[in-house]
Order: C-alpha cells, then structure tokens, then sequence
C-alpha cells in the first residue's frame, strides 16, 4: 500500500507466490527461490509498501514475520538471491491454507424544540430540505435511510416517536449534544436534527457500506493491510474521544456501531450510550451496553469503569476483524448467564488458535486489551502507535 499525492492510502493486493519445485501433492522444496513476484523488488519498492505488507509477503513465503520491517525486508531480499532462509533446508511438509470464509409526554413540535434545542443550535433542518431515499434498515424505534440535505448524501435516522417518553427525548438530546462537538474524520459527522413531529429524524453523514458487522459477512475477506487500516481507524476514533477534555467515553462499543464509508475507511457511530467523564480520575457508574463487547467490572450492583471498558470493546472487534466473521461474533454460543460465569469468573476470552497466522506482537496486543483488569489494558493512544507500526 502506497500513500498517494493527498495522503490517501492506494492499495495493492498480493498474490500467493509461485513455488518452483514439488515432491508430489503437498510438498515443496526450497532449495532454490525462483519467485516470479519478487523478481522487480528492490528494497526500495519493498520500503514503499506498508509493514502490513511486509509481514504478508514473508507468511506466504514461510519466513518469519515478527520484527522490524527493515528486518523483513531483508528476509525477502535475501530469499530474491537465494540466499539461505533463516529455518531447515530440508524439504518440508506444504499445506496451502483453505480459506475460512415514563409517563407519555405530549408530544408537538413545540415540545420537542424545547428538549432538544438550545439557543446556541445551528444544526436544525426542515423537513422539506431533505429528500428520504432507500431504506437502509430498522432498530430499535429508528428507521435509517439513504437520503439527500442541499446536494449531500447522507443518512436520516427517522425516529418512530409515537411510543416516545420525556426520558427518551432527553436521552435523544444527550445523544445529539455529543454528536455536534464531535469532529473526526473516523466518527460519523453529525449533519443536523429535524424536530417535525411527525418526522423527527436525525441526519448524518452516509456510510454506504452500511455496519461492519454485516460488512463482514457479505464482503470477501481483505488484505491484512486492509484489516490494520480498520483497527487503526477505531483505534484513532476512540482515542480522539479518550483524550478529549472532559473525555467522553463511548460504552458501546461493538462491530454494529461501527460503520464503512464508501472509501472504506472505519467510522464510530451511535453515541446513544455514550457518557462524559467530567475528571480523568473518575468512574462512572451507569450499566449500559451490549453483553458480548461488554468488559466485566460493568456486571456488578454498582459498577465503577473507565475509559477502558472501550478498549477491551475494541480488542473484540479487532478479533472480529482478523477472523473477518469466521468465527461468529464474540461468546455467541453462550446464553448471557454462561457469558457472564466465563468470562468475568473463569476469564475465559474469544480463541485465538485460528488467527496464529498473524504476528504474535498484534495477538498479543489484543489480549492486553482485553484483559480482566482494566489498569493492565492499554490505552487507545498507545494502541494507535502499535498499530501504525503496520502502516508505515
């Protein structure tokens, strides 16, 4: 992956290399590498391309993947001169790898302005400057579409308001106080807020490929690179919010709240959850959130949590991630009483068994980050610097 003229990343896809000689089905000789897709690399163009790359290139050619790049690059150089490959000259068993595919308020327009504005809002719109296209789905009382707001397309969460308490509306107002001071190229952009009150809908920017939840199980399996670019993007999102002033912790955390933009980058999306924490030294107290993405100190009477409830979060989707759906989404075969017995009691966590193929020091970022002590996971930051190793 090269980073072009405006920053952005241009990927290239790597194809398996060709193997020159065979000792039947199921065997390879390495005696000499004559490799095709090798023969124009110079550690030059090799430097060019992302660690993430790198590391793939050696995986397929069965040389070590951990280390410097610098380091790898020299493993491939050397394996272009035929020189010998670190590990046995003998001939070894090739096994290709098979693919693993309240009490009601009245409601009126009136009302909701009250509730959900302030003097200071910019971002009201009317209803008839939006243009409501293709449905893109339902939750909860939301219905989401495609749709247009002065020539831009975006997406326009309607809300079914007719079941809606004054508690509810308030939650809406949190939610949207948080959307509109957030500006991050990896959280989905606040546009506006209609408050017709037979259309209350709140418009954001289009992330066509819709939730990485469902991205995963429709769209082919991506590089590696590709993979990294995903949970950097997060990565970056979350320590946006982390180390914002008062920070603002997300609390559901999860690969539905997670959206694919057409230019496949990651952006963090649903705020609905999402709390300020007023000190750096303070807990919340609230139980919120998903099960399956949830960090254990929340399952208590009166559970206290940091900011590191969404790193442990983000080390499931990264999980997710490599397996790219494969294996399911995080304890789906355990009811909520078996969740909460293994992993709080038994600190039981995903397998990793499956994912051995990528490099221990990203495996093993991810099980600090989902460690059972929250002091001993990561911060986001530091996550982002590990990551951004790949993609250098």
């Amino acid at each position: 992956m090269l980073r072009n003229a405006n920053g952005h990343f241009d990927w290239q896809f790597i194809t398996p290399p060709v193997h020159s000689t065979f000792m039947g089905k199921g065997f390879q000789t390495i005696e000499r590498h004559v490799d095709e897709r090798l023969e124009n690399e110079t550690e030059e163009t090799l430097n060019a391309r992302i660690k993430a790359d790198i590391v793939v290139m050696c995986q397929d050619r069965g040389l070590p993947a951990e280390g410097e790049k610098k380091q790898l690059i020299k493993y491939l150089l050397d394996w272009q001169k035929a020189k010998p490959v670190p590990g046995p000259s003998t001939p070894q068993l090739y096994c290709p790898e098979i693919p693993v595919v309240s009490k009601k308020a009245a409601i009126n327009t009136v009302y909701l302005n009250s509730l959900l504005m302030d003097a200071n809002f910019q971002g009201e719109i009317t209803y008839d400057q939006i243009q409501v296209g293709r449905k893109l789905g339902s939750g909860g009382f939301k219905d989401c579409y495609a749709g247009k707001y002065k020539g831009e397309d975006v997406a326009i969460g309607q809300l079914r308001i007719q079941n809606f308490t004054e508690t509810d509306i308030k939650e809406m107002k949190h939610e949207i106080d948080v959307l509109k001071q957030l500006r991050h190229e990896n959280i989905v952009r606040f546009v506006g807020v209609c408050t017709n009150v037979r259309h209350l809908c709140i418009v954001t920017e289009l992330c066509e490929h819709g939730d990485l939840y469902d991205y995963m199980r429709k769209a082919r399996r991506p590089t590696f690179g590709r993979m990294i670019m995903y949970m950097h993007d997060i990565a970056l999102a979350c320590s946006y919010l982390h180390t914002r002033r008062p920070s603002i912790i997300h609390r559901d955390m999860k690969s539905m709240n997670i959206l694919i933009s057409s230019d496949d980058r990651a952006k963090i999306n649903d705020f609905g959850l999402a709390r300020i924490r007023p000190r750096a030294n303070a807990s919340m107290h609230t139980q919120c959130g998903t099960p399956n993405w949830q960090a254990p100190e929340f399952w208590t009477p009166n559970p206290r949590y940091t900011e590191k409830v969404d790193v442990y979060a983000c080390g499931l989707i990264f999980w997710e991630i490599l397996s790219w759906a494969d294996l399911g989404y995080p304890y789906h075969n355990l009811t909520e009483h078996q969740l909460y017995e293994a992993v709080r009691d038994k600190d039981v966590r995903p397998p990793l068994d499956r994912l051995r193929k990528y490099p221990t020091s990203l495996l093993s970022l991810i099980q600090d980050m989902w460690r059972k002590d929250p002091r001993r996971r990561p911060t986001m930051s530091y996550v982002v610097d590990r990551l951004a190793e790949y993609l250098q």
